[in-house]
């Protein structure tokens, strides 16, 4: 992927063919729509700090609105926890979500025009003996996890390795500081998708909001990702279980557009995670690799390649209970998949509802 010398990536603009309107926006505000044709003296500033699935959920409405928000994303890449590592061996691990389902109608719409347009497909693993079968379609990105949320981005000012240290108010505006010490100056609203305990100790200087977002629980996970030096005769390609250590085990050849027939990723559960979470990622590598051959229930060929990372808020355990959360003043949201629970959906639609409830904001500053 290109990127700029301010962070800013060019995404999708030859990978994918662009995704309609209709994934997120399905028909635009009667406002919003008329926002999309009117002549604006000047653009209100955004900011969206998170380019996961509910800040590129919420950024593409904006977009589709008219808005031109910006993203501020801490890590290399986009998706968040819709992760994929790539190493310099060639291989490539979805570590992170590692599918996804689609309920409602806005998200159905979504995941089917990604698969139309290429940036996704169905996962059908076979599952191990006597575990219990889904009824519903598992999606995922292709080639890679990561590539599910990138015609989300299309055209939207997403500045990578841009990792935001404070916010504060500045007026009837909002500053916003860099970990590096750059000051990105003032937005008239600010949307932050990051992990409730990360947005709590960033939005300390609102009370109302930090105290509501105590009440939310997330647990941990270490994932693996390991390839063997050969293929494996593995009677499955997913071993999921609720009371081992290891949650979830699964080989990602499995899945389409992905090679690399020895590449697994392994997530331990969150009782282990939380049990080992300051381990030395290479110990919880090491650790995880010694339970594997009573999961396979054979001996093992040599690996090759082994690395461990920590999601430190993986799994949401006890949500906020509705959609978002917002400052009296409503030019400050606060969301993500933590509102609604454990589903990449639940960001999805978390991302979706701020923007509307943004873009009435937006549509009432003076111009």
């Amino acid at each position: 992927m290109h990127r700029f010398a301010d962070g800013t990536s060019a995404v999708c603009k030859s990978t994918y063919r662009p995704l309609p309107r209709i994934i997120v926006s399905y028909a635009l505000p009667n406002q919003a729509a008329a926002f999309v044709t009117s002549e604006r003296p000047a653009q209100p500033r955004i900011a969206i700090i998170g380019a996961g699935m509910a800040g590129l959920a919420c950024a593409r409405y904006l977009q589709d609105c008219g808005f031109r928000p910006t993203i501020f994303e801490k890590s290399r890449g986009l998706g968040g926890r819709l992760a994929t590592r790539r190493t310099d061996q060639g291989l490539a691990f979805d570590h992170g979500a590692q599918y996804v389902t689609a309920r409602s109608p806005h998200f159905r719409a979504f995941t089917g025009a990604a698969i139309a347009c290429g940036a996704a497909g169905y996962w059908r693993p076979v599952q191990r003996v006597g575990a219990a079968t889904h009824t519903e379609d598992w999606v995922v990105g292709a080639p890679a996890m990561s590539s599910l949320v990138r015609p989300l981005a299309e055209g939207v000012d997403v500045r990578l390795a841009r990792q935001v240290s404070a916010v504060m108010r500045d007026g009837g505006q909002w500053r916003v500081e860099m970990a590096d010490g750059a000051d990105e100056g003032t937005f008239d609203l600010l949307i932050c998708t990051a992990p409730a305990p990360q947005a709590q100790r960033l939005l300390g200087a609102e009370p109302a909001i930090a105290g509501v977002l105590g009440a939310v629980s997330m647990a941990p996970c270490w994932a693996l990702m390991l390839s063997f030096a050969a293929a494996i005769e593995a009677p499955f390609d997913v071993r999921r279980s609720v009371s081992d250590d290891l949650a979830w085990v699964a080989r990602e050849a499995s899945k389409p557009h992905r090679s690399g027939p020895g590449a697994w990723v392994i997530h331990a559960s969150p009782h282990w995670s939380l049990r080992h979470l300051e381990l030395e990622a290479a110990d919880a590598a090491r650790r995880m690799a010694e339970m594997l051959p009573d999961v396979f229930g054979f001996l093992l060929p040599p690996v090759d390649y082994a690395s461990a990372h920590r999601w430190r808020y993986a799994l949401t355990t006890s949500p906020l209970g509705r959609a978002y959360l917002c400052s009296d003043d409503r030019t400050l949201f606060v969301g993500g998949d933590w509102c609604l629970g454990a589903r990449v959906e639940y960001a999805f639609e978390s991302g979706r509802a701020m923007a509307e409830a943004a873009a009435e904001t937006l549509l009432r500053i003076p111009q």
